[in-house]
């Protein structure tokens, strides 16, 4: 780590792809630009209705996911909505422990291998759940957006609260509270209108990750750093 300050320290620009990342690397480099992720977005000219009774969580099943805190969530949730169904898509070396959980709890999820059709998957899907730890990015945040799902996730370091705008396209949820995720995720179940718009806004919301909008922020970097020679 010593090695990396140093470095970071003597680079003409250090990019972060988050403004959080970069308020702790200001602390050491002399200049940090913040330029995101391009993310592969929605496509297809059709978004969820948001009117099925679907969740989706998509990741790995490792530790950084906490997937056993989702389960968490979840369980408490479907005892408030019975009839609601989580499916995840994932794998990972955490991948028995939660066949394990889903078996022993029975409460409505559905546990699936990773798919190339993953935009068909959010789109029958009406809520996207990330209960990760720590985040560089979160590229399924937008991913789900664009295809019009609300999102609840932890505010965890980094991503989620450059993407998410709390109240508006989805619910950022602080300190980890597992009470407050179960909360909101109640709120969205319970709402129809609810979920509609603020996936509505989330469509508007994730087309600042298009590659469009992301590469001239690099050319305007590169450009820069030439005329600074």
């Amino acid at each position: 780590m010593l090695w990396l300050n140093r470095q970071a320290s003597r680079a003409d620009v250090l990019l972060s792809l988050t403004e959080g990342d970069a308020n702790d690397w200001r602390k050491i480099a002399n200049s940090v630009v913040v330029i995101p992720n391009i993310v592969s977005l929605n496509t297809t000219d059709r978004y969820s209705s948001c009117e099925s009774k679907s969740v989706i969580f998509v990741g790995r099943l490792v530790e950084q996911k906490d997937i056993l805190c989702l389960l968490e969530v979840w369980f408490k949730v479907v005892s408030i909505h019975p009839d609601w169904i989580l499916h995840i898509y994932g794998e990972g070396k955490y991948e028995a422990i939660v066949r394990n959980e889903v078996s022993t709890m029975k409460g409505n999820v559905v546990l699936h291998r990773p798919t190339e059709r993953i935009i068909e998957k959010y789109l029958e899907s009406s809520i996207f759940l990330l209960t990760s730890m720590y985040e560089p990015f979160g590229l399924v945040l937008p991913e789900a957006m664009s295809c019009g799902l609300p999102v609840v996730a932890f505010d965890c370091p980094y991503g989620p609260a450059d993407i998410i705008t709390d109240g508006v396209d989805g619910f950022l949820i602080k300190d980890r509270s597992v009470e407050s995720f179960v909360h909101r995720v109640d709120q969205l179940m319970s709402s129809y209108d609810l979920r509609r718009r603020m996936g509505q806004a989330g469509i508007r919301s994730s087309q600042r990750y298009r590659s469009e909008v992301i590469m001239p922020q690099w050319v305007t970097l590169f450009e820069q750093l030439l005329s600074s020679r």
